[in-house]
């Protein structure tokens, strides 16, 4: 597994990088990571998404570089990496119509659900795909230089909801603290993924608060249509929306429901503590993702997809109370 990736890096020379949709720090920073990793050994690498970068994690070394489907090159590459992907259609539409018609597939993530969908997987269930890559430049041999330790770093603090899930280990400690040694920012990286809001950013976090329902254990709110409009803002200003619902003392699980305007709900689950699997739940609607943070895309109305998510929440609680 590891030994083939290392053979296809060693031998091919031009290389293909992609990543999920509505991506986030571990994404794009594990994208990055790869770039940075092939080009010390002096590889050809280019980086497509289907979604834009959010404007929070252009700060990332080598963000500039990752292209649109549209602007992407059609040139011909020896390989595709595709990182941090539990299901390979989340890539998009586009990438996905890219990666069907080549022979050779790298897969490397943390997701427990990853189905293995490449030619080659390396999936390893840890804090995030960061800390795959991490032990991939140990393998080759390269060095970390603080651009790559800072896209490493950022994807661990954002997947560990900065160093507060219980996915974080002794040895996710050990892997941050060697990032910071090697020149990752820590405090400018909390500041960028963390602290900045826009004030229309503040009015739709400052409506979802307001409208947030809680009974028996779970708390959720929904954004519809109307209120991004309202507002001035987008699905793609709601990441850690969510985070701000499961603040709330006395509750279990959260969640955050996203009328999208194409006939489907985006849903975020996550739970407060270990022990209810968000990733089951989601997969029951088509998403997956980890076992206290996990999320779905689910087709029907704003009320319909409420009540049908809240039941299998409900559920879930009921039966870990009655083991």
């Amino acid at each position: 597994m590891v030994e083939q990736i290392l053979t296809v890096i060693r031998e091919y020379e031009r290389f293909a990088v992609t990543s999920h949709l509505s991506p986030e720090a571990d994404a794009i920073g594990s994208q990055l990571a790869v770039k940075h990793i092939l080009e010390a050994l002096g590889k050809e690498a280019r980086l497509v998404l289907r979604d834009p970068v959010p404007e929070t994690l252009r700060f990332l070394p080598g963000a500039d570089s990752i292209q649109s489907v549209g602007h992407f090159s059609r040139e011909p590459v020896d390989a595709w990496f595709v990182v941090d992907c539990g299901q390979v259609n989340r890539v998009g539409e586009g990438i996905l119509q890219l990666l069907q018609d080549h022979p050779l597939i790298v897969n490397i993530d943390h997701h427990v659900d990853n189905p293995l969908f490449g030619h080659i997987n390396w999936v390893k269930v840890t804090a995030s795909t960061t800390m795959v890559l991490y032990e991939l430049t140990q393998h080759l041999g390269v060095k970390i230089t603080p651009e790559l330790a800072t896209c490493l770093y950022s994807g661990i603090v954002a997947d560990t909801d900065s160093f507060r899930n219980a996915n974080v280990s002794a040895d996710v400690l050990s892997v941050a603290t060697e990032l910071v040694r090697c020149g990752a920012p820590a405090r400018e990286i909390a500041v960028q993924i963390y602290e900045r809001r826009t004030l229309p950013e503040i009015r739709l976090l400052g409506h979802t608060l307001l409208n947030a329902q809680v009974m028996d254990g779970v708390i959720w709110s929904s954004i519809p249509q109307e209120l991004f409009r309202r507002t001035d803002t987008s699905v793609n200003d709601t990441e850690r929306l969510v985070e701000e619902l499961r603040a709330t003392d006395g509750i279990r699980v959260a969640l955050l429901f996203k009328e999208m305007g194409t006939g489907k709900i985006k849903v975020s689950l996550r739970a407060k503590k270990e022990g209810l699997d968000m990733s089951r739940i989601a997969r029951l609607f088509g998403g997956g993702g980890h076992k206290q943070a996990a999320g779905c895309l689910v087709p029907g109305t704003l009320e319909d997809v409420e009540a049908r998510v809240i039941q299998e929440v409900k559920g879930a609680l009921k039966t870990e109370l009655h083991g």
